[in-house]
């Protein structure tokens, strides 16, 4: 699945939204990792426009990579757990994304042009935003028809990550 920018004018204006109720999926532990990775989302984002590639940048790109293997890990186990009709094209979905910035991220601050690295940005921004709103809602409403199983599940996967 391809995602394009749907902020393709001014490129200086803020990418990253806030996370709010309306991202949410109904269950407090994931939608607390969506919250995570959008603040991660932001300090790169303000890092890449406000603070020049500091030397803080590769910290920040482990953390926003290492917050994003570990939601995808939680959401692949709790649909496989629950028999989710759509959990190989989710994780397929997640295989892309994470190819991508494994071959993306790492250039961040070594290619001196703004654009580039606003690019970036855009594009993790609204593949996150979309998948929320059109994958992740979708399995939230499935899991809600089981939410105690599903809440379960996740409390026990935290235990044994």
């Amino acid at each position: 699945m391809t995602y394009i920018s749907r902020n393709c004018i001014g490129l200086a204006d803020k990418r990253v939204v806030d996370w709010n109720d309306h991202h949410s999926v109904g269950l407090g532990p994931l939608d607390q990792d969506h919250n995570l990775i959008f603040i991660a989302l932001g300090t790169l984002e303000n890092e890449l426009k406000f603070l020049r590639r500091g030397p803080t940048l590769p910290k920040t790109v482990t953390f926003l990579s290492h917050l994003t293997s570990r939601h995808f890990a939680r959401e692949e186990h709790l649909m496989e757990s629950l028999a989710y009709p759509q959990a190989k094209e989710h994780r397929e979905q997640h295989g892309l994304l994470t190819a991508w910035m494994e071959a993306v991220l790492p250039s961040l601050g070594e290619i001196r042009r703004p654009s580039y690295d606003d690019a970036v940005v855009a594009y993790l921004a609204d593949w996150w935003s979309l998948h929320n709103e059109r994958a992740d809602k979708e399995y939230g409403r499935f899991a809600s028809e089981r939410s105690q199983e599903a809440l379960s599940i996740l409390d026990e996967f935290a235990l044994t990550a």
